[in-house]
């Protein structure tokens, strides 16, 4: 979610709103409104009356803002004089009154040390998406300013009291909040940032099989960054394959069962709307892909490599959405170039998002290729399970309705709104990789003025954006 900056223009309808001078907000933290305005040298956000940080916006999704008004000079009220960068008044719909008092409490203007409770030392776990620990991300007391970090294996250990407020953060990942309120050690899952936008290509590897021991130089040409290669690639691999399969390294002067690399890639949103692949039970993961890696053209061991690397990732998940892109369609992410050049090249890139929900798509029809002469195999795989949430992707893809084994409908506040980006239809992937000085105008359609005007794609509500600079 982006933060409105106050350049930003607006065109929302004006709302009432009463202020007090010594009446709390509803977070649950004494602060004297007045001397929090005259220190504060950014704007003041305001959320159904409570004052609160500005990275609520972070947490509040579009559906559910009703009215966002900017108020500057003399549209300021009294109370608020000092705010010298302005006021942003922000009125939210379709969120529970629990909802909302759990957000005032993780959102509070300031934090301050409460010195009535005890002292404790507090430990945990971060995870990110996949459930995989996450080493290197930043915990720090927001009462107390004192911090920690999570070691190789996610885990950490902060000094805290009860209601201390936890801000955990890590570049790449959405900042996550958790207030204290018992001794229980702490399990927090961080999701990617849409803003990253870079999918990992994860454990592509290549074997080599020539009918007799062959001298061969491979050229790589990946269309992301390139992170991580084994043996080291420079401009190319310079190696000496055998009919088994043994690779010899000029470089390195050892041999390898495979050549390996990874790295990243932003893929367009178009990239994501998948016609046709495989959901799949977890309990199905190993089956499934014995059956269709086989069909397609590995071999045993080949078949067994991909189970082996894959199968405790997508086991993390209760259903599993797969598609495979096989040979040409690879060149999407990444061409290879060999000389010699193989007789048969057999490519295969998976690409899933792990589901809670069950749905139905059009299976995907897999081509078959006869190993001939001089062979080589590529195998690797994509999650962007955090890419985007799982409405999203239903909603990308237009999937049936039908979300659980029981078919049950989707309610239509679970319906994701429209976004129209300069008069295009457009997604809430692109609309959060936009930078606020990059907008112009924001306009809110409700739901019904959303149908009238786009029809059933509009029944979620349409958010129409102007940006500064449009595309031609």
């Amino acid at each position: 979610m982006k933060v409105f900056n106050l350049y930003i223009v607006f065109i929302f309808i004006n709302i009432n709103f009463t202020f007090s001078q010594e009446e709390n907000p509803k977070t649950g933290w004494k602060i004297s409104e007045r001397a929090i305005i005259r220190n504060n040298q950014q704007a003041i956000f305001v959320v159904n009356g409570n004052i609160v940080h500005k990275d609520i916006m972070e947490v509040i999704e579009p559906k559910n803002i009703e009215s966002l008004n900017v108020l500057k000079g003399d549209q300021i009220p009294q109370n608020f004089e000092n705010a010298k960068k302005g006021v942003i008044l922000i009125t939210t719909k379709n969120i529970s009154k629990k909802e909302l008092k759990k957000l005032y409490q993780l959102y509070p203007l300031i934090t301050q040390e409460n010195l009535q409770e005890k002292k404790y030392t507090i430990a945990g776990t971060i995870y990110d998406c996949e459930k995989l620990e996450i080493p290197g991300a930043t915990i720090t007391n927001l009462n107390t300013n004192k911090f920690s970090t999570s070691d190789f294996f996610g885990k950490f250990t902060l000094e805290v009291q009860k209601g201390d407020l936890l801000k955990i953060e890590l570049d790449g990942y959405k900042s996550q909040r958790v207030l204290i309120n018992s001794k229980n050690v702490l399990k927090i899952q961080l999701s990617e940032n849409p803003n990253n936008g870079k999918i990992m290509v994860a454990k592509p590897v290549i074997y080599l099989y020539p009918k007799v021991k062959t001298t061969i130089d491979l050229k790589l040409n990946f269309k992301g960054e390139l992170l991580t290669t084994f043996p080291k690639y420079d401009k190319k691999w310079e190696v000496i394959a055998e009919p088994n399969g043994q690779i010899f390294d000029k470089k390195t002067n050892r041999y390898y069962s495979s050549l390996f690399w990874d790295g990243t890639i932003d893929f367009p949103e178009e990239h994501y709307q998948y016609n046709d692949g495989f959901v799949v039970p977890k309990e199905k993961l190993t089956k499934f892909f014995i059956e269709k890696l086989e069909y397609i053209g590995l071999n045993n061991q080949e078949t067994n490599d991909f189970i082996q690397y894959w199968l405790p990732i997508l086991e993390r998940n209760k259903y599993n959405f797969i598609h495979f892109l096989i040979n040409e369609e690879c060149n999407e992410i990444a061409t290879l170039k060999v000389n010699p050049k193989p007789e048969t090249m057999i490519r295969i890139y998976m690409e899933f998002y792990g589901l809670e929900n069950y749905t139905r798509i059009n299976e995907q029809k897999l081509s078959k290729t006869e190993r001939k002469g001089f062979t080589l195999i590529e195998w690797g795989g994509a999650d962007f399970s955090g890419e985007m949430s799982e409405k999203d992707f239903f909603t990308i893809n237009k999937l049936p309705e039908y979300i659980t084994l029981s078919h049950k409908r989707k309610d239509l506040k679970d319906i994701q709104p429209l976004y129209i980006i300069d008069n295009k239809i457009s997604s809430k992937k692109v609309f959060n990789k936009l930078q606020p000085s990059q907008i112009k105008k924001i306009e809110n359609l409700s739901d019904k003025e959303g149908a009238a005007l786009y029809g059933s794609d509009g029944i979620g509500g349409v958010f129409i954006i102007t940006t500064k600079n449009p595309k031609k």
